[in-house]
């Protein structure tokens, strides 16, 4: 008699590490180990070609997003059928709004990625820092 184990939570997209992104995968979308192994190498091969890291954080940031779409049922659905009807599609309205779907997915994706990205360095930066209102202090003289 077999069991029916319920599906685990995906493994957390906490960082931008090729380890997390590989985790994730491995564990929501296997199928897809090789395609992301194979774009690990092409982007380590273009960096060392180019003497620059622009390719390798291309390949992070291209995988990131593609961990967050396949880590959430519905965002993978919604998109891969956009992606299904904009290359079978006839009728070009047809295509163009299953290209507005992936754009739509895919920002969202983005927005949702770069959001703790932009609340931290918000807290970082100088202007951040200089509008925090503090209660004022008393100077030694007690005035």
């Amino acid at each position: 008699m077999s069991t029916v184990t319920a599906p685990t939570e995906p493994a957390p997209l906490d960082d931008a590490s090729f380890a997390a992104i590989r985790a994730v995968i491995t564990s929501v979308a296997p199928y897809r180990l090789l395609e992301l192994e194979r774009e690990r190498d092409l982007a380590f091969t273009q960096a060392l070609g180019t003497d620059s890291l622009v390719p390798v954080h291309t390949f992070l940031t291209r995988w990131r997003a593609v961990a967050a779409v396949e880590r959430d049922l519905a965002t993978a659905a919604r998109l891969h059928l956009a992606e299904v009807a904009a290359r079978s599609g006839q009728d070009p309205d047809e295509r163009r709004e299953s290209a507005l779907e992936i754009a739509a997915v895919l920002l969202t994706v983005a927005a949702e990625l770069t959001a703790p990205q932009r609340a931290s360095s918000a807290a970082r930066s100088p202007s951040a820092v200089g509008s925090v209102t503090t209660a004022p202090s008393r100077s030694a003289s007690g005035r």
